[in-house]
């Protein structure tokens, strides 16, 4: 005979308090503490407090931080009971007891015998007593197990009823901590082998029929860390491939980043110069070699810091064969495509005004222009008319002297010592006016001003002098005429007749400067007129215009210094508050100046590609905005293409130019110098010297001799050159792509550069048989902050997608992977403006915490159903259930497919509210908790479809919480009689309504169905609460009938294995 195990000790601390009697006690049984608190009027709870290894075996002073975990096993989650367990635990700790600690709080335990029985049960239920399990189960004079199942009855009968309840059971967790959040989504990127995902649904040998669905990646830019704009886009075009995946296609998206560019560059800049300042080293240029091998290693580094991010946000993509604007194998592609539009005569070289950026040193394209607010300072200047006397004869004449001027209005004064012309309109009203200012008529001169009558009352309304008209005549008759120039008093300049001139601004006659103004120089081509620049490229006047002005910034010092000059015949200066070109990158104003410079002839091009997308009707934009007319009015309106840069970081113009100073460029030497970049790297360009890259095989054809000394070109493509030759470079099939997913600043940018470059060199013979690169452009928006602001430094309303989303940060709420998703998902899809801040990123958190607790109860509700198919036939409610189910499905998919997935995730959340939280879920709970065995697994059984059905919907917005997709083959059977009896206490009506018994009475004299509620007079089963029970009994009929089923169910091997729901149990 075994002996008896020795009881556990109690330590009995239970006090009065308010004449109410507290049982507080603590036991200790192998290793095993309890801590036993009841008749605290509180929800009964019982918790495990878990400490880590280190921390049980470690000697811990008083004042250090205590590290546990805790697990409710019984009850409601801990809200206010955890700070009372905190100081319970710092306490026992505090007298060295820092075993596990099992706290009962609340429950109806004031009998030692079991609370020694509940602390001997822990111990063996944990493992820590199994060689003396059976000391604990046997006893001389009674066996254990029996008087603790006769103790439990008699001293915990609200426990016992509470244990006889078939609750929801799972390991799922219904919240997570904060502190949890980023360490679980690693786990779960680990466990579900994300990266794996990609290469499985192209390459596994079941799914090689499927279709191929192919995505083009708009490459981001390399350099810096990822921002919210990064999570919209990558996360978006995650959503697409795995909704595609999951569609039952194969989907190609290799992923992308544009690496060249002047933002690389001044970064290199400003870091040399700091370090030359630390050092206080004289200032020294870098190299180009050099400037490129380190503009390539931040270029990098980004890459892998975005890419890191990207993994992380769990998105799908051909990580292993991602492509660089900057590996030799697309530039020499991007060179033969280059030699290929040449040969087209479609690229040019040509002196001509270009948007010049005088902080960046450089040309740029209009794409590359931020038009901002900006206040010039603007000015009516006068040009003294030589030859006026015919004017001046119909005038009414005096006895002073009279002078003639015409009377110009212009926003950059900077350009005034380059005039070359006042142009006129043909066709407009002038008039001869006399300024009434004071001491006007006591001037030794008569000063007399040509202007258009109809901006006359604007001219004294802003300067607040008034005029006399004297004359009018046709603008036609300023022909001939002839002025002096500003800077030089002895030259005399033209009156031109230009159709640019308008009399809605100004004077209605312009300055003209050929060299600073688009207009302005298709004037002087007309004319045949030379164009000169005297603004070099740092955006500096030249020495051509004297010591004064040489090396003056004509937008700072040098514009003052106009002013100052030419004061004389400045009759009036104010501030002009306007939209202003900025250069994109520096936030910087621009100029307009020439040089020579290579374009791209896309005139003709673009309105052929705008007239294809409106004979294909392409859809672009987003579900819910059509913006098609946005990229149409881009295509139509765009005519020179200036893809030339004044850089080194990017891929060279392979021309080269002869002595005398012509150029050398042609087909076959693109092919030539991309062979020798494919060989030796992209750096050769700027390592050898002209005549060494020069194909020694092609000199006889281009007539250069031996001896003769070349010289490369110094320019380098247009960065939307870079990316926007991607469908040929970046891939290999020749299909268009079913979609390309960007953000709305697109239209300007790559959405231009991929279509005109693709249709400029498709083969089609005309342009109904030539194709556009893509099948369909979906326009995500612009992330703006919470009050629709654009994010800046300066206002400090910059959010981090991982610093202060994913992660957290002291100030904000971690809301992990998920919650990053989701809040793309709900806000970045569609529209302009993508909002996020505190108050969105809140609503984002609610309608996760609603995800996560409809899936707990989904995943307790089927705990220990072992997918039995139930013979009986299915509830009324389980079927109707279905149908909606099968319903909401089909509208997901149809969601899917047509990218609508805000609407997707909002009728997600309305479908857990209505019809699955209520009436089903409301409907079932009776039954499922309360219910016979088959009751039960019909229920289980539907909540076991309906859960593996909306966990693989939602999949592909959240892949950690989803499971993959299966094909919702859900066959409803026909309707049967809700209830047969007239009168019953357990029919299916009976679960609808929510009532305890339904009695069913026909009348002939109504057509309709009629419902009266009767209070029930007997009472209640304590059980179920909703059917009535026997007098002499505590449970109703079912509810005997259950309790007795499931003792006989317990003893079956029936555990938490739901092997579907794998991915959320763990």
């Amino acid at each position: 005979m075994l002996e008896s195990p020795q009881l556990p000790s109690v330590a009995d601390l239970s006090f009065d308090y308010n004449g109410s009697k507290t049982h507080f006690n603590i036991v200790q049984f192998a290793n095993v503490n309890v801590v036993i608190i009841s008749d605290i009027e509180k929800i009964g709870q019982i918790v495990h407090v878990i400490f880590p290894e280190a921390v049980i075996t470690s000697r811990l002073q008083p004042t250090h931080n205590i590290d546990y975990d805790t697990k409710v096993l019984l009850g409601a989650s801990l809200g206010d009971f955890d700070l009372l367990l905190n100081r319970f635990v710092k306490t026992l700790v505090e007298h060295n007891k820092r075993c596990d600690f099992l706290f009962s709080l609340g429950l109806d335990h004031f009998d030692i015998d079991h609370a020694r029985y509940l602390s001997s049960k822990f111990a063996v239920e944990r493992g820590s007593l199994v060689p003396k399990i059976f000391q604990i189960l046997s006893r001389n004079h009674i066996c254990w197990k029996m008087f603790s199942q006769i103790q439990f009855r008699r001293f915990c009968s609200k426990s016992e009823r509470a244990s006889c309840i078939f609750l929801p059971k799972t390991s799922f967790k219904k919240f997570i901590k904060s502190r949890e959040r980023t360490r679980l989504d690693s786990e779960l990127t680990c466990l579900a082998k994300f990266e794996e995902f990609y290469n499985w649904q192209l390459n596994e040998s079941t799914r090689q029929s499927f279709p191929i669905f192919e995505l083009l990646d708009g490459p981001p830019y390399a350099n810096g860390d990822v921002h919210v704009g990064h999570a919209i886009n990558k996360i978006l075009k995650d959503f697409v491939v795995r909704s595609q995946v999951y569609s039952g296609k194969r989907v190609l998206f290799r992923p992308g980043w544009d690496c060249h560019g002047l933002p690389i560059e001044l970064k290199i800049a400003r870091d040399n110069q700091q370090k030359l300042r630390n050092s206080m080293l004289k200032v020294k240029d870098t190299s180009l070699v050099e400037t490129r091998k380190a503009a390539r290693q931040i270029a990098l580094h980004s890459i892998a810091s975005q890419q890191n991010s990207f993994k992380r946000w769990a998105v799908t993509a051909d990580w292993t064969n991602p492509y660089h604007t900057m590996d030799k194998k697309y530039v020499a592609k991007e060179l033969r495509l280059f030699g290929e539009l040449y040969k087209l005569e479609m690229i040019y070289q040509k002196f001509m005004p270009v948007y010049w950026s005088p902080s960046s040193f450089t040309a740029l394209a209009e794409s590359e222009l931020d038009y901002m607010d900006h206040s010039s300072t603007a000015t009516f200047y006068r040009y003294a008319i030589i030859n006026s006397g015919l004017i001046l004869s119909k005038c009414e004449e005096e006895k002073r002297p009279t002078k003639l001027y015409a009377l110009v209005w212009t926003t950059t004064p900077w350009t005034l010592p380059m005039n070359n012309a006042v142009a006129y309109k043909k066709d407009a009203i002038y008039a001869v006016v006399e300024l009434l200012a004071d001491g006007h008529y006591r001037r030794p001169t008569r000063h007399l001003y040509i202007l258009a009558k109809d901006l006359i009352s604007n001219f004294e309304k802003e300067t607040k002098i008034m005029t006399r008209i004297l004359l009018t005549f046709v603008g036609i008759e300023l022909e001939g005429l002839m002025y002096r120039n500003a800077m030089f008093s002895d030259l005399a300049q033209p009156f031109v007749e230009a159709n640019h001139v308008t009399t809605v601004v100004g004077t209605g006659l312009v300055h003209l400067s050929y060299a600073h103004g688009l207009d302005d120089f298709k004037v002087a081509l007309k004319l045949g007129e030379r164009v000169r620049c005297f603004v070099d490229e740092w955006g500096c006047y030249t020495r051509d215009l004297g010591h004064d002005l040489e090396g003056k910034n004509v937008l700072n010092e040098g514009n003052n210094l106009v002013l100052k000059m030419f004061r004389k015949n400045i009759i009036y200066t104010h501030q002009y508050k306007h939209r202003y070109p900025y250069d994109w990158r520096t936030k910087q104003p621009v100029i307009i100046r020439s040089s020579k410079q290579w374009f791209i002839d896309v005139s003709q091009v673009g309105v052929e590609a705008a007239r294809k997308i409106e004979i294909e009707a392409l859809p672009i934009g987003s579900p819910h905005s059509d913006k098609t007319e946005a990229l149409l009015t881009q295509l139509k309106n765009r005519i020179a293409w200036c893809i030339s840069r004044q850089r080194c970081w990017g891929t060279p113009i392979p021309a080269f130019y002869r002595e005398d100073g012509s150029v050398v460029v042609g087909e076959d030497i693109s092919n030539a110098v991309a062979e020798s970049i494919e060989k030796y790297g992209t750096d050769i360009w700027w390592e050898c010297t002209a005549n060494e890259l020069f194909p020694a095989k092609l000199m006889n054809k281009y007539g250069i001799r031996a001896e003769e000394k070349l010289e490369k070109s110094r320019d380098i493509l247009d960065v939307w050159m870079d990316s926007g030759v991607a469908w040929a470079s970046a891939r290999q099939r020749t299909e268009p792509v079913d979609l390309i997913l960007e953000g709305v600043d697109q239209f300007r940018g790559w959405f231009q550069s991929l279509t005109l470059t693709s249709f400029a060199l498709d083969v089609g013979y005309n342009m109904l048989q030539k194709k556009l690169p893509y099948k369909c452009i979906y326009v995500h928006a612009f992330a703006v902050d919470e009050n629709e602001q654009k994010m800046s430094k300066s206002l400090g309303n910059v959010v981090s997608p991982e610093l202060q989303i994913t992660d957290g940060s002291l100030k904000d709420e971690p809301h992990g992977v998920d919650g990053l998703r989701l809040w793309v998902a709900q806000f970045g899809c569609e529209g302009d403006k993508a909002r996020i801040g505190s108050s969105v990123m809140e609503e984002v958190r609610r309608n996760y915490t609603q995800l996560r607790a409809s899936f707990w109860f989904l995943l307790g509700a089927v705990y220990g159903y072992k997918g039995v198919i139930c013979r009986d036939e299915k509830f009324y409610i389980d079927r109707y259930i279905l149908q909606e189910l099968a319903k909401f499905t089909q509208r997901c998919l149809k969601n899917w497919n047509e990218y609508r997935f805000p609407l997707m995730v909002n009728e997600y959340m309305q479908f857990l509210q209505h019809p699955l939280n209520s009436p089903y879920i409301s409907g079932v709970k009776n039954r499922l908790y309360c219910g016979l065995l088959a009751e039960r697994q019909n229920a289980q059984s539907t909540l076991a479809k309906i859960g593996l059905n909306l966990a693989a919907l939602l999949a592909p917005i959240l892949p950690h919480l989803g499971i993959l997709i299966r094909g919702p083959d859900l066959i409803l059977q026909k309707l049967f009689p809700l209830q047969v009896e007239s009168c019953s206490y357990y029919s299916q009506l009976v679960e609808i309504l929510g009532v305890s018994m339904v009695r069913m009475e026909c009348d002939n004299t109504s057509k309709q169905i009629i419902i009266h509620s009767v209070a029930c007079e007997r009472e209640f089963c304590k059980r179920c609460r909703r059917n009535v029970r026997p007098k002499e009994k505590e449970y109703c009929d079912r509810c005997s009938k259950s309790i007795t089923e499931n003792e006989l169910f317990q003893k079956m091997d029936v555990g938490d294995n739901f092997a579907k729901f794998s991915l959320f149990l763990r």
